[in-house]
């Protein structure tokens, strides 16, 4: 999986789940059938999309543990090279994909993991472009990577929190992790109420929230521009500096208080 801090949620009403249920007890004639179903699903998708690329779909129920009803994965593998042979036989299609079709491993491009063992997520989802029809193809919404969500996070607190408590909040945000929705709502409900529209928008979202990971706030530098110089803070550190105004030369100066000495570098 490329990035497991992605976590995804079926669309209210979607009948997805009952589906996906129904693949990890069925016999392999029923299987066919149903897999038939999503296949059809993802052509229509793609059907509305202007960059899809032709592919190899596969529905694939795996399982630890005999006895257990296991995963169901679906797969759209692109084709590197676009070579392959069908054949027909006492009624089923097999399908031989000769050397370098697919993708090398790690390359995955679209993939779909039901159920995900993480509480915060329905499925697990790989889609490395930026179109949007594989989603949509199955019902499922997707939040945002961690990096973005931590990003919106720091941004909200800047917006909404007065100037003098903003270093509190992000110190106390540090702390925190867990859906980016859930952290406001923390945050909101211990010592920043100026955060409770955002926590509020942010939970009535039909995108889920992204994951807010501890610690991770405190690594993005808060940044300073004016005139094509940037100061670049972490927010541990944002009380050391000052902007105030220079009415000598009419403009603004920026203060930075630190407890070596500067040093100069490219």
């Amino acid at each position: 999986m490329k990035d497991t801090t992605v976590r995804s949620r079926f669309r209210q009403g979607s009948t997805m789940p009952s589906l996906l249920d129904d693949f990890r007890t069925l016999d392999d004639q029923k299987f066919e059938e149903s897999a038939k179903i999503l296949q059809d699903a993802l052509v229509a998708a793609m059907a509305t999309s202007t960059n899809a690329s032709d592919c190899v779909f596969a529905v694939v129920h795996t399982a630890d543990q005999e006895g257990q009803l296991g995963y169901i994965t679906l797969l759209k593998l692109d084709a590197v090279v676009e070579a392959a042979r069908m054949s027909v036989a006492t009624g089923k299609v097999t399908l031989q994909v000769l050397r370098e079709l697919l993708p090398e491993p790690g390359k995955l491009q679209k993939a779909f993991s039901w159920p995900d063992v993480r509480a915060v997520s329905d499925a697990i989802i790989v889609d490395a472009s930026s179109a949007k029809y594989f989603q949509a193809a199955f019902d499922v919404e997707v939040s945002p990577r961690s990096l973005e969500a931590e990003a919106d996070l720091t941004r909200t607190i800047l917006e909404q929190v007065p100037p003098e408590r903003q270093h509190d909040a992000l110190s106390k945000a540090v702390t925190l992790a867990g859906p980016l929705d859930e952290v406001l709502i923390e945050l909101s409900t211990n010592g920043f109420p100026e955060l409770e529209e955002a926590a509020r928008e942010a939970t009535e979202s039909n995108q889920p929230a992204g994951i807010v990971r501890t610690n991770k706030v405190a690594a993005k530098p808060l940044i300073w521009r004016a005139d094509g110089i940037e100061v670049r803070v972490p927010p541990t550190l944002m009380r050391n500096v000052e902007v105030v105004p220079d009415p000598e030369q009419q403009g603004w100066q920026i203060i930075v208080s630190t407890r070596t000495q500067p040093e100069m570098g490219v």
